[in-house]
């Protein structure tokens, strides 16, 4: 005696569930020229179950998103200077610039009674 089992309904095939004498269900489904074909539900799962698109998955970002990343990147290294500075400042461990003597180059010329001396700093 057949055994039918509903199934959700598809919108261009007529979809039932039925089994023979021994017991094995097959999925029967209605083509809309009139036909009717008889698979294995086992084999009808199996292919259900196969994905028919992959998905892929790229690391490609937008612009907008690379620069605003870009600029939130300096300013994190700009911040991290400035307190890096302060912590250091605040554990008295302080920078000092110490000017070194500028270097002067001295040039004297002189033409029978007179003569002058040029001094340049750098």
């Amino acid at each position: 005696m057949p055994n039918p089992k509903a199934l959700p309904p598809a919108a261009s095939a007529k979809l039932c569930v039925w089994s023979n004498q021994a017991g094995r269900p097959y999925l029967v489904q209605q083509q809309p020229d009139g036909s009717t074909t008889f698979t294995p539900l086992e084999t009808a799962l199996a292919q259900a179950q196969t994905p028919t698109t992959s998905e892929r998955v790229t690391t490609y970002r937008e612009p907008l998103n690379t620069m605003l990343l870009g600029v939130v990147a300096v300013l994190g290294f700009v911040l991290g200077g400035y307190l890096l500075g302060f912590f250091a400042g605040a554990a008295s461990q302080r920078v000092v610039l110490v000017p070194r003597s500028p270097l002067c180059d001295t040039q004297r010329s002189s033409f029978l009674f007179w003569s002058s001396e040029t001094k340049e700093c750098h």
